[in-house]
């Protein structure tokens, strides 16, 4: 009862009305704003895997048609050996996956940019297969996290913009 009485709204509601002016979009909010998102190509693999998730986070039917609004994502990722046994054997691994982004409406202009980060740690076996797999899913949890986050921040920019 206390939420109600402060002003508290969900982020992702869909409202009723118009938004304000110069506000792309129908009516809706902030969640129509990201189903309005098309996302570019990511190079490489993890880039492959970063636009799907993106993809699935921001709109899950799909691309839209005609979009608001083009997210551009370019990657960078470092691997750093964190953990050695006293024959310099590395047992431990942290991959950083680096993301910079930034939005653009229809006629390319740039309204907003961002950056966003995960580190994930992954452990270096004797066995190459096992070594290879575990980096697979060190690098799979990484971009599921740097989607998470560019998600986050895309509502919030959607709201600001629309002024909620």
């Amino acid at each position: 009862m206390m939420l109600t009485a402060c002003g508290f709204e969900p982020m992702y509601a869909e409202r009723t009305g118009t938004p304000p002016a110069g506000t792309p979009g129908q009516g809706g909010g902030v969640q129509s704003d990201m189903s309005g998102t098309r996302v570019a190509t990511i190079q490489d693999r993890v880039g492959q895997m970063l636009r799907n998730q993106l993809i699935d986070r921001l709109n899950p039917q799909g691309e839209p048609a005609t979009p608001l609004y083009y997210l551009t994502v370019r990657l960078n990722e470092q691997k750093d050996e964190v953990l050695t046994r006293s024959d310099q054997f590395s047992t431990a691994t942290n991959l950083r996956l680096n993301a910079d982004y930034d939005i653009r409406d229809p006629q390319g202009n740039v309204l907003t940019t961002g950056y966003s980060r995960a580190i994930t740690r992954y452990n270096t076996l004797q066995s190459q297969y096992g070594t290879i797999a575990a980096e697979d899913n060190a690098r799979e949890r990484a971009s599921r996290e740097v989607a998470d986050d560019i998600r986050a921040k895309l509502a919030v920019f959607y709201a600001h913009r629309r002024g909620l």
